[in-house]
């Protein structure tokens, strides 16, 4: 079969619609996008003593704690750890945390301190990249403040925080 003009050109033509029809964009994600997040480890500032003048206890994503002011870390008991959530999303999946400030923590023997959650392992936004059924780990850190001159009983402060995963 010999290409004649029209037929070379119908050639080029259908050639050009296949690459073009070929080309595209990123596939959408699957609906609906599902986000699971489980808790794995609690918060936890191990033990510790405070002052008359109060002050702070951090323990960072790392599970580091510090302290600042009127307070002295005690190395008995339980451990610090941060918080550990696990996150199990489709890969791409863009999650930002929310996160409550001052929150109550109510003593055993009476007595508030506050909870701010301050830190995250993964930044306060992330993308996810581990597949289902695998877990994206997410460990939060958090600030105690202890207030001055309020005679704050000895024992455990409990208290609860809610984290607000929103998935785009």
């Amino acid at each position: 079969m010999r290409f004649t003009g029209l037929h070379f050109r119908f050639f080029v033509f259908a050639l050009l619609f296949i690459l073009v029809a070929n080309a595209g964009a990123q596939e959408n994600p699957p609906i609906p996008i599902t986000v699971e997040v489980n808790t794995a480890q609690f918060l936890n500032f191990g033990s510790f003593t405070v002052g008359s003048n109060g002050g702070t206890v951090t323990v960072d994503p790392n599970g580091n704690r510090t302290h600042a002011g009127d307070v002295y870390l005690l190395h008995m008991g339980e451990n610090p750890s941060p918080a550990l959530f696990d996150v199990i999303a489709n890969p791409g999946t863009i999650i930002q945390i929310s996160a409550p400030n001052n929150m109550a923590l109510e003593g055993a023997n009476g007595g508030t301190i506050y909870l701010n959650i301050n830190s995250f392992s993964t930044g306060q936004t992330f993308i996810t990249n581990a597949n289902p059924p695998n877990v994206n780990p997410v460990y939060v850190g958090g600030t105690l403040n202890i207030p001055a001159n309020t005679n704050l009983p000895s024992g455990k402060y409990t208290g609860t925080f809610t984290l607000t995963f929103n998935h785009q």
